[in-house]
């Protein structure tokens, strides 16, 4: 499991899902989270701050997830990335996981569901 001091960087270009992912991580004791609202800022992020686990959205404007994972991936191989969707495209989802994915999350996260999700995510850290 990842230590909760550990730094998170959450992409999604819908503030409200950074929000919710936020509260979700908080519930379970992360507090050190990193905000991007797209792929090329994730990828500008990641590159600045260095997080130990990444929840990126597939679906954004200007540089999508799956972009953003391939210029992750080609700076590093190893920080741990969980890719979220509305999404449930076979081929996407293949697609990313030939990139090192840790886990494929379908939206929408709810309170009732969402900590125990994610959890399961970080548990593979």
């Amino acid at each position: 499991m990842l230590p909760t001091d550990a730094k998170i960087l959450v992409v999604d270009d819908m503030k409200m899902i950074r929000t919710a992912l936020k509260k979700y991580l908080g519930l379970l004791g992360y507090k050190n989270i990193v905000e991007a609202e797209d792929g090329q800022d994730a990828i500008e992020k990641y590159t600045k701050e260095k997080p130990r686990f990444i929840f990126m959205d597939v679906v954004m404007p200007k540089t999508t997830g799956s972009e953003a994972l391939k210029a992750i991936r080609a700076l590093d191989k190893t920080t741990p990335i969980a890719m979220l969707s509305s999404v449930a495209d076979e081929s996407l989802i293949a697609e990313c996981h030939q990139q090192g994915i840790v886990g494929y999350v379908l939206k929408p996260l709810t309170m009732e569901n969402g900590p125990a999700i994610l959890s399961d995510i970080l548990a593979k850290a």
